[in-house]
């Protein structure tokens, strides 16, 4: 008899944290009707604001992106962004025929960015092709990954197929 209680007392236990663990990790879905894009919305609004502090928030704790060839943290983009704008550049970013698509605390994204960098009155008109991973967290979307590709001229294109 006191054999089975040694045997099944550990079982039973161990059995109990596993569930509950299971339980504790388990996924908050997003309420229906929060866009994930809204997360990308609220970064652009804030960087083109100064707002370091909103413009990283925006992000995961282990979020990051590509831009221009090269990986940034949220740190580093506000960090460029500000310098660029305490240079006198100022910056105009749009969200522009968003798809998403949500699962649960997951989601991606793609749209069209079609922005302007403007300094000292001269106009510098882009326009990238962006997608994003979103999760989840503290009861808002937050950008896991952003990944921006800027769209080439016709002319380009023919050059570099």
């Amino acid at each position: 008899m006191s054999f089975v209680r040694f045997v099944l007392a550990p079982t039973a236990v161990a059995t109990t944290i596993a569930l509950g663990m299971g339980v504790a990790s388990a996924a908050t879905c997003a309420p229906k009707g929060a866009d994930p894009v809204d997360a990308v919305r609220g970064m652009f609004s804030a960087a083109m604001a100064g707002d370091r502090a909103k413009t990283i928030a925006a992000f995961d704790r282990d979020g990051y992106l590509f831009d221009g060839g090269e990986r940034f943290t949220p740190e580093s983009i506000a960090g460029e962004i500000l310098d660029a704008e305490a240079a006198g550049t100022t910056f105009q970013w749009s969200v522009d025929g968003p798809e998403s698509h949500v699962s649960c605390d997951l989601a991606w994204a793609t749209w069209t960015n079609h922005g302007t960098f403007t300094k000292a009155a001269i106009a510098d008109h882009k326009t990238w092709l962006e997608s994003a991973v979103f999760v989840w967290a503290d009861g808002s979307w937050k950008i896991r990954f952003l990944h921006s590709t800027p769209v080439r001229t016709p002319s380009a294109a023919k050059a570099n197929p």
